[in-house]
């Protein structure tokens, strides 16, 4: 759970873009426009989810119907975050899944608290929107009980959800993806797609502490929690010697992508606790930024 008195230090935070995205109404970003910041242009049907402070209660009065009103100068950023919720999420004390819904909740509020707009998906064999877009800090609530009985299940197929959510979602912005990249598919193509379409992208590598420590030398039976294949392994030097080599080189190669194509990488493990990331490691990594 996210603390009230950790909630108001997350107040000091936004999601940051290395690009400007022209935004439906007024945000607290400074768009290409040049503007007062409170220009009226035009109005638009209400939506579910629209902050109720840009309702416009006069039109109301006259029409009997909600509008919105739309402003020029400004900019709201459109925020997508994905969640990976195959079956190797499950893996770890506490899982990786719980720690990825726990950095969804607080990567949802700092959009909201900046009047930006926040979508949630999840990521399997499929990709599933779990919120739908929503704007204004009083929505918060709909995360929480959107995340609260999410499990893992099913395969993972990240190139597939990726290229659908390209293809699918009307408003480019930032897309944040918690994951623990354990596709034998892959993922350079499908966040491919998103770059070329033009969205920022952030990757979050999660690991539980049971992928990082090795199994204590001896004879084990290991099993795929995703495929269901099982091995028999023995553990010596050698074995983690190569256990450990074959981690770095997987990290490596996630960390050399995102460099290559100009994408935060953030590799956390599910020991860490999730105040020091968040005013640590996702500061560090340009994931968030502090406000001007």
């Amino acid at each position: 759970m996210l603390t009230p008195n950790y909630l108001n230090k997350l107040d000091q935070l936004r999601i940051q873009s290395r690009k400007t995205y022209s935004g439906k109404y007024r945000g607290e970003r400074r768009s290409k426009n040049r503007g007062t910041g409170i220009e009226f242009t035009d109005y638009r049907h209400y939506e579910p989810g629209d902050d109720l402070r840009y309702l416009d209660w006069n039109v109301y009065a006259r029409l009997e119907k909600p509008f919105i009103k739309l402003f020029q100068a400004d900019e709201e950023l459109s925020v997508s975050i994905l969640i990976d919720i195959s079956q190797s999420m499950s893996f770890g004390q506490p899982s990786k899944l719980e720690y990825a819904k726990l950095i969804a909740s607080v990567l949802g509020y700092i959009t909201l608290t900046n009047t930006d707009r926040v979508s949630v998906y999840t990521l399997s064999d499929q990709l599933s929107k779990v919120v739908p877009s929503i704007y204004g800090k009083s929505q918060f609530i709909c995360i929480e009980r959107a995340l609260s009985p999410i499990q893992a299940q099913g395969l993972t197929n990240l190139n597939v959800c990726l290229k659908h959510l390209s293809n699918f979602q009307p408003k480019v912005g930032v897309v944040v993806i918690v994951s623990d990249f354990l596709d034998s598919n892959g993922y350079t193509e499908g966040i491919s797609t998103l770059l070329g379409r033009g969205f920022t992208v952030s990757l979050i590598h999660l690991q539980s502490r049971e992928e990082i420590e090795l199994l204590p030398p001896g004879d084990w039976q290991i099993e795929d929690s995703e495929s269901g294949e099982k091995k028999e392994i023995t553990i010596n030097d050698d074995t983690f010697d190569f256990f450990q080599e074959e981690m770095e080189s997987f990290r490596n190669t996630l960390k050399i992508f995102c460099k290559q194509n100009a994408i935060n990488y953030l590799n956390l493990s599910t020991q860490m606790e999730i105040e020091s990331v968040i005013i640590e490691d996702l500061l560090r990594t340009g994931v968030v930024e502090y406000k001007n």
